[in-house]
């Protein structure tokens, strides 16, 4: 063989394992990307929301629920789940209360479902969704009514939510019932962080003690890469701290902290520590948000300040502001009562 031909067959080979290299890589990468799973972040696009109606005060709440949903509605498909425990007279007698104020099953917008429910609290009965960028499904966790915070209620019509969504969805549900876990302490920034609060987790689950523990459930099925714990609730707060009152992610690298006490503060801090930005915002954070809309309660005299500040926020989407002292006087907020679909 002369050493011109033994070049040529040299870079012939060079170049082939270059090849097969890179497309060893590739795929390495690609398997990568697909085995990774991960919590939507709630400003991505969204499917519909959910949220459950049926009870001995809704009367109070109504006005509140209604404003709410018209303002939904016009953005994205809403999902009722109406009780139907309560007796069928009752049941019409709401039905027609929410329809004089456009809440109205022939609405293309307004979907109804008679299920059993037990409270109007979906943020934390209901579905938590997981993807890993082909498919998405539901995860069943156990709700156990708070763990008696609020008093000895019935949750097991509640803890069956997310399967009945998933049946109707037609998508896979994983049941994790060896766990407490309510969406209202679960703050995702898309990007595999969550953020929690340590006590209510902790008062959920007393067997698991430490915080390694938990993270390594919240790892395993999540997807998660690092988990912020926030530490301390109210006396008088019957979650027992859900993160949702306190903090939230507006991006994958930014957090609002609400003004309150020195027990924010500290939720501040340990969110700075962590490397993200943290803004405060002197109102409720319990907001909702979905595809193109923000919608939240605050006081008449509030809003002025509030909306420059939300709209730096969500500097793409509409800002509405309710009245919601009823649900507000009930133990929670818009986000509380709401439960939102991603897109598939």
């Amino acid at each position: 063989m002369n050493k011109l031909m033994y070049n040529m067959i040299l870079l012939i080979l060079t170049c082939y394992c270059i090849a097969c290299s890179k497309s060893a890589d590739d795929v390495e990468n690609v398997s990568q990307t697909d085995s990774t799973i991960r919590v939507p972040a709630e400003w991505e696009t969204q499917e519909a929301t959910w949220v459950q109606w049926g009870f001995d005060y809704e009367d109070e709440e109504l006005k509140a629920f209604a404003n709410f949903i018209n303002i939904i509605k016009q953005y994205q498909p809403v999902h009722i789940v109406f009780n139907t425990i309560i007796e069928e007279d009752y049941k019409e007698e709401q039905i027609a209360k929410l329809a004089a104020r456009n809440i109205k099953e022939d609405d293309p917008n307004i979907i109804f479902h008679h299920w059993p429910i037990n409270f109007s609290w979906m943020r934390d009965n209901g579905p938590i969704y997981v993807t890993d960028g082909e498919k998405t499904w539901a995860q069943n966790w156990t709700f156990n009514a708070w763990g008696g915070g609020f008093g000895d209620f019935l949750s097991e019509d509640d803890n069956r939510i997310p399967v009945r969504i998933a049946d109707y969805l037609g998508i896979e549900v994983e049941n994790r019932l060896d766990y407490v876990l309510e969406r209202g302490n679960l703050e995702s920034n898309g990007d595999g962080i969550l953020m929690l609060n340590w006590d209510c987790q902790l008062h959920r689950n007393p067997t698991l003690r430490t915080k390694e523990a938990h993270e390594t459930i919240l790892k395993e099925t999540m997807g998660a890469t690092k988990v912020i714990w926030a530490e301390g609730y109210y006396e008088d707060d019957g979650t027992i701290g859900h993160i949702d009152g306190m903090a939230r992610f507006i991006s994958k690298n930014e957090v609002v902290v609400t003004i309150e006490t020195t027990l924010e503060d500290t939720i501040a801090r340990v969110c700075t520590e962590a490397g993200f930005t943290v803004h405060r915002y002197p109102g409720s954070v319990n907001w909702l948000i979905g595809n193109g809309f923000v919608v939240t309660i605050a006081k008449e005299n509030e809003r002025e300040r509030l909306r420059p500040l939300l709209k730096s926020y969500f500097p793409n989407r509409t800002i509405y502001f309710i009245e919601g002292e009823s649900i507000e006087q009930h133990g929670g907020g818009i986000h509380c009562v709401t439960n939102d679909q991603p897109r598939f």
